[in-house]
C-alpha cells in the first residue's frame, strides 16, 4: 500500500470517540469565523445596522461583544485613521466624530473626517455631554452634512484664537449642510464661519462670537442660508460682500456697549473700484491641520500657537484700509442680492446695513432693537431694495436712505425713536403705508449733499444720480406719523451754508402732532408738493 494512504492503526474506541466529539467542537466554533481569516470589510453596512436612526440617542455603535477579551483602550488599539463608515443616509456614507477620540470607531477629529469624506456624505458629532467639544479649524472642499448625533445638545466646534471656526470653499453650486451644531470663537479677529465659495445653509445653529469680528463672512462667491439660528457677539454678526443670501429667523445679540459705536462707511458703495473686496482667502495648511487633529483627540489645540493663512504686513495695511464697513453691525449686506426675512437685531451701531447687487434685495419682517440707526440703505448697483414690514422699536434713527439707493419702504411699525423714525437724503424712495409714532421728526425728507450725518465717520464716496433739472423725486404717501416733538415731516435743503433743491411728493398722510408741526418747509426754495394730508392737533393713542 502507498504510504501516503497507510496509517497506524487506531482503536476502535478511538473513532468511536472522534466520531461523537466533532459535532460539538464544530459548533462550538464562533459563527462568523473564517479559515481564510477577517475580511476585509467592503464598506457596506448590514441591513440591521441600515435601519439605525443616526439621530436617535448614541446606541454605543460599533461596540462588538468582547465576551473575556480587554476592550480597553491601549497603545496597541489606536484609533485608525479611516474608521469604519456607518449606515449610509440617503444612500450616502455616514462617519462619526468623537473629538475626545476615546471610541477607535468614530475619527478623532472633525478635521479628519472632513478630508476623508467622499461628497455628499454626512457627518455626526458626538456632543459634549458624549464626547468633547471639537477645537481647531475645521475645511471643507466638498459638498456636506455635519450635524450633532443624538437628541441632546448640539455638538460644539470651537476656533482657535485668532483663527475660523470653519472655511467652506466648495465648488459653486455644491452645497455645505451644517445642522444643529454650536460654534465658539472668542479673541481674534477673524471670523467664525467664512463662505469662500459655494452654498452654506446652517440650520437650527448658535454662533457665540464674542471679541471676534463677524460670525459670518460671506466673500463674493459664496451663498449663505440661514434658518432658526442665534448670534451672540459684542462685534458684528454678518458680512456678505457680492454675494447672495437667503437670511430666515436670523438673530444677532450685539452687547449694549457697543451700541452707540460710530460706523465708518469710508467706501462702502458698488460703484467705486477703491471699494473691491481684496480679503485674503483663508487656505489649508498641512501642519496646523495635523496640530489641529492632534489637538482635538487630546482635548487641546497644539495649532494654536500658529498664524493661520496670515498676510503680510502689507496686505494687512491694505486690508484695513479697504475693509468698507467698520463698528458693529447686525447684517452688513454689500453689493448683495437674496431675502431677509423674519430675524432679530438688537443693538449696533447699524442693525442691518444694505445694499443691493444686480438682482435685488428684500428685506422684510426684521425686527431691530436698540440700535444706533435701524436700517441703513445705501446705493447699489442695478437692483433695488425693498423694505416690507420692519418693526423698529427705540433706535436713535429707524430707517435712513443714502443718496443713490433706489428703494422702498412699505408697512414699518417705528417707534420711540430720538431723532428721526425714516430719513431720505435726496434720492427716488417710496415712503408708503408706515407708521411712525414718537420722534423728534417723523419723516426726514434731506439734501444730498448733507449725507453722511455727524455720526457717521469717514468719507462717502456715492454720488447722487442728478441727471436732470429736475433732481431725484421722493414720495412719501399714505402714512401715520404721531407725537413727534418737532415735525411730523421736516423737508430742508441746507448744505453747509448753501441750498440744495429738494423736490418729491408728500400726500395723503395722517399727522398728529400737538405741539408741533405738521411739515416743515421753511428750508426748503422750491417746495414740495404736498396735499390731501391730514393734521390733526391731538395726541395719538398708541398702542391702539
Amino acid at each position: 500500500m502507498n504510504a501516503i494512504f497507510s496509517s497506524p492503526r487506531r482503536p476502535a474506541r478511538y473513532w468511536s470517540a472522534f466520531i461523537f466529539a466533532a459535532p460539538l467542537w464544530f459548533a462550538a466554533a464562533p459563527a462568523g469565523a473564517d479559515s481564510y481569516g477577517d475580511r476585509p470589510d467592503d464598506g457596506r453596512a448590514s441591513e440591521t445596522a441600515a435601519q439605525i436612526d443616526p439621530f436617535d440617542p448614541v446606541p454605543e455603535i460599533g461596540r462588538d461583544d468582547c465576551r473575556d477579551r480587554d476592550c480597553r483602550p491601549s497603545e496597541h488599539h489606536a484609533p485608525s485613521h479611516r474608521p469604519p463608515e456607518m449606515p449610509s443616509i440617503s444612500g450616502h456614507p455616514t462617519l462619526m466624530v468623537d473629538c475626545s477620540g476615546q471610541r477607535r470607531d468614530m475619527f478623532p477629529s472633525l478635521q479628519l473626517a472632513a478630508r476623508s469624506a467622499p461628497p455628499n456624505a454626512t457627518i455626526l458629532v458626538l456632543p459634549p455631554n458624549e464626547g468633547m467639544t471639537c477645537r481647531g479649524t475645521v475645511f471643507i472642499h466638498v459638498p456636506l452634512t455635519i450635524a450633532t448625533y443624538g437628541g441632546g445638545d448640539n455638538a460644539v466646534i470651537q476656533a482657535p484664537p485668532g483663527r475660523p471656526c470653519l472655511v467652506a470653499d466648495i465648488p459653486l453650486g455644491d452645497t455645505l449642510n451644517i445642522e444643529d451644531v454650536r460654534f465658539v470663537a472668542r479673541g481674534g479677529d477673524a471670523p467664525c464661519v467664512v463662505v469662500q465659495a459655494g452654498h452654506v445653509v446652517v440650520r437650527h445653529s448658535s454662533i457665540d462670537s464674542r471679541t471676534t469680528n463677524w460670525a459670518f463672512d460671506v466673500r463674493e462667491s459664496g451663498d449663505l442660508a440661514v434658518e432658526a439660528t442665534h448670534v451672540e457677539t459684542d462685534r458684528s454678526g454678518v458680512r456678505a460682500w457680492r454675494a447672495h443670501v437667503d437670511l430666515h429667523g436670523l438673530d444677532v445679540d450685539i452687547d449694549a456697549r457697543h451700541a452707540d459705536a460710530l460706523l465708518n462707511l469710508r467706501e462702502a458703495d458698488c460703484t467705486s473700484e477703491d471699494s473691491a473686496d481684496i480679503r485674503v482667502p483663508y487656505s489649508e495648511d498641512s501642519q496646523d491641520e495635523e496640530d489641529d487633529a492632534q489637538g482635538d483627540a487630546h482635548g487641546q489645540a497644539h495649532g494654536d500657537r500658529h498664524e493661520h493663512a496670515s498676510p503680510a504686513p502689507a496686505d494687512r495695511d491694505s486690508k484695513d484700509r479697504r475693509d468698507s464697513v467698520q463698528g458693529s453691525i447686525g447684517l452688513a449686506l454689500e453689493c448683495t442680492d437674496g431675502v431677509v426675512d423674519a430675524g432679530n437685531i438688537i443693538g449696533g451701531a447699524v442693525g442691518i446695513l444694505a445694499s443691493t447687487g444686480t438682482h435685488g434685495l428684500q428685506i422684510k419682517d426684521a425686527n431691530v432693537r436698540r440700535a444706533r440707526t435701524g436700517i441703513l440703505l445705501l446705493q447699489g448697483q442695478l437692483g433695488s431694495i425693498d423694505v416690507e414690514h420692519p418693526v423698529l422699536s427705540k433706535d436713535t434713527n429707524g430707517v435712513v436712505v443714502a443718496p443713490g439707493a433706489e428703494s422702498q419702504v412699505t408697512g414699518a411699525v417705528i417707534t420711540e425713536s430720538e431723532e428721526a423714525g425714516i430719513t431720505v437724503y435726496g434720492t427716488d424712495s417710496l415712503i408708503s403705508g408706515n407708521k411712525v409714532v414718537g420722534a423728534e421728526d417723523g419723516i426726514r425728507l434731506f439734501a444730498a449733499g448733507a449725507f453722511p450725518p455727524p455720526y457717521f465717520a469717514g468719507e462717502f464716496s456715492a454720488q447722487p444720480p442728478l441727471s436732470n433739472d429736475d433732481g431725484v423725486k421722493p414720495i412719501v404717501e399714505n402714512n401715520l406719523v404721531a407725537n413727534v416733538r418737532h415735525a411730523a415731516v421736516r423737508i430742508d435743503g441746507r448744505v453747509q451754508g448753501r441750498m440744495e433743491r429738494i423736490h418729491g411728493r408728500v400726500i395723503g398722510n395722517t399727522f398728529y402732532a400737538r405741539h408741533a408741526e405738521c411739515i416743515d418747509d421753511k428750508y426748503n426754495d422750491d417746495p414740495v408738493e404736498t396735499r390731501a394730508n391730514t393734521c390733526n392737533k391731538s395726541w395719538f393713542s398708541w398702542p391702539f
